[in-house]
């Protein structure tokens, strides 16, 4: 299906969004280039094509919208991919992370975060819209690396992975440490341990 246009498009009122694409990226652009507060349901409904009416029969409130459209940039930027060895995912999954923060994902994460803080239905669609699915497939890959031996560390999976991604929003949010490629990779072995079989990996 073809792409809307987005800052030309007109107005298709009283049809249902035909392109959740269009309204996620009208999103990110708002969000990118006016702030969080100024990437209104108004604006980005205008953004996209359609009417705010129809707009709120998909997504009932800003939150909502701007975790999707988190969750939509993460897929891209940074996937999550259980189809590889554990080690190799979350390496893999770090890096593109760590890379991605430089970018749009850096911006719209940090304008996700500021809206989540001052309203608590953002907060909400945030962790479940977004942290609850990302951090439930990132626990699983890290569970899975434990019962094979790409990974030897002490405790749970879930307390391993809060520790790691913990230290990547910390040090993105606040401007502390280093966020380079070569630093991620030092905190997953520093956190996951990597087994006798991953030793020699990079």
């Amino acid at each position: 299906m073809a792409k809307a246009a987005r800052a030309e498009a007109p107005k298709r009122r009283g049809r249902p969004p035909t392109d959740e694409q269009a309204v996620l990226d009208a999103a990110i652009d708002l969000v990118k280039n006016e702030g969080a507060a100024l990437a209104t349901m108004d604006a980005i409904a205008r953004r996209a094509g359609i009417t705010k009416i129809t707009l709120y029969r998909r997504w009932p409130s800003k939150g909502t919208l701007l975790a999707d459209a988190l969750l939509h940039e993460l897929r891209k930027t940074a996937p999550l991919d259980t189809s590889v060895p554990p080690y190799d995912a979350i390496v893999g999954h770090v890096i593109a992370f760590t890379r991605g923060l430089s970018g749009t994902l850096g911006v719209l994460f940090e304008r996700v975060i500021a809206e989540s803080l001052t309203d608590a239905d953002a907060r909400v669609a945030f962790r479940d819209r977004y942290l609850a699915l990302r951090r439930q497939t990132a626990i699983q890959i890290i569970r899975r690396g434990l019962a094979d031996g790409s990974f030897d560390f002490p405790g749970t999976a879930e307390e391993r992975h809060d520790e790691l991604y913990g230290a990547l929003f910390y040090r993105f949010l606040f401007k502390v440490g280093s966020l380079s490629e070569a630093a991620a990779v030092k905190l997953v072995r520093n956190v996951l341990q990597p087994g006798p079989t991953r030793q020699g990996a990079s």
